[in-house]
């Protein structure tokens, strides 16, 4: 399916704050600076999008960019149409997200918060209600959710007024203006994902914090899945996995892949999101239970073992059952182990 312009423009947008390639087939280059724009022209082939700040409106190889983003509170418009305001990780709580709004983490205060928060929901349930929102946009998702590896795809390359080029907004420098592409790529080799929040983050705290929750993944996977339940069921719908367990399962490190289905519990009854399609299905709590376990563990028969009390059968039953149920959704297309 081809994109239209305004579609790839707010692709490109999202590629450049997320860090996550392929949101358009090339990368996006952001430059702060209209004088680099003819420098950042001469990087970008045909799949490349040059976002400039100041640029000129009538030059169509270009993206305009107006405002600012340095600030907290700070506005961007896109291409006279895509409006982002930035916040700070640790404002997202207390205001209301009328607009798209890029969340960012820049200071220590900001990564605790969010680390905070993550924790908070593993153990609770609770999440940050701004978070879930579809206007929300958390910045460095590749680097929160293990996306950001090595690779000779550059998604994206951030020109600072001053001519460095850095990995993303708040990245590591790898070059200068007037550097050729292929040194440009050949440094970002040698970085770590963390080096993209290298300049306002310590990337070894970063890089320890992300490794202490190899759950996280599931966790933004779970602010996403939120967003496909209606607001008014939300204060008593609560995602299994996250402060409730169907088989005990909350103080075992294993944790569901993050395209796993989500069980939703309200009011007793239990119901499967996959968040691949946004379809739901209305199951019982032994297939809730099931789904849990086998999402959880990647095994047949060791969910059979662990979830076999839970149903009340002998485990060498609960592995029969176990199959019948992923063998239903998988006829439906639905991957209970979110490895396809």
């Amino acid at each position: 399916m081809t994109l239209t312009q305004q579609q790839a423009t707010a692709a490109a947008v999202d590629q450049w704050i997320t860090g996550i390639p392929g949101r358009i087939q090339g990368p996006a280059i952001f430059v702060e600076n209209p004088d680099h724009a003819p420098y950042a022209k001469k990087l970008a082939d045909r799949d490349t999008t040059v976002l400039v700040l100041g640029g000129d409106a009538g030059d169509h190889t270009i993206v305009p960019v107006s405002g600012a983003f340095a600030e907290t509170g700070e506005e961007l418009l896109i291409d006279g149409s895509l409006s982002l305001e930035i916040q700070d990780y640790v404002a997202i709580p207390f205001i209301n997200l009328v607009g798209v709004t890029v969340v960012r983490m820049t200071t220590r205060e900001d990564w605790q918060a969010f680390f905070d928060d993550a924790d908070a929901a593993r153990s609770s349930g609770h999440f940050i209600q701004q978070l879930t929102e579809v206007n929300a946009v958390l910045a460095e998702r590749a680097l929160l959710s293990g996306l950001a590896t090595h690779s000779l795809v550059m998604p994206r390359l951030h020109i600072t007024g001053d001519g460095r080029i850095l990995n993303g907004p708040y990245g590591t420098r790898i070059g200068q203006v007037g550097d050729p592409l292929h040194e440009l790529r050949l440094r970002s080799l040698a970085l770590h994902p963390e080096s993209s929040v290298a300049a306002v983050s310590e990337p070894g705290d970063i890089r320890r914090l992300l490794r202490e929750r190899p759950w996280l993944p599931r966790y933004l996977a779970a602010l996403d899945a939120w967003k496909f339940i209606p607001r008014e069921e939300r204060a008593a719908t609560q995602l299994v996995g996250f402060g409730l367990s169907l088989y005990g399962a909350l103080d075992s490190s294993s944790t569901a892949s993050p395209d796993a289905p989500f069980i939703l519990h309200r009011g007793g009854e239990h119901t499967l999101l996959d968040p691949k399609t946004g379809r739901l299905f209305k199951i019982g709590k032994d297939a809730a239970t099931i789904v849990e376990a086998v999402s959880n563990l990647q095994d047949f028969n060791t969910a059979a073992i662990l979830a076999a009390p839970a149903l009340g059968v002998p485990a060498a039953q609960a592995e029969s059952s176990v199959r019948a149920v992923v063998a239903q959704f998988d006829q439906l297309g639905i991957d209970i182990l979110g490895v396809r």
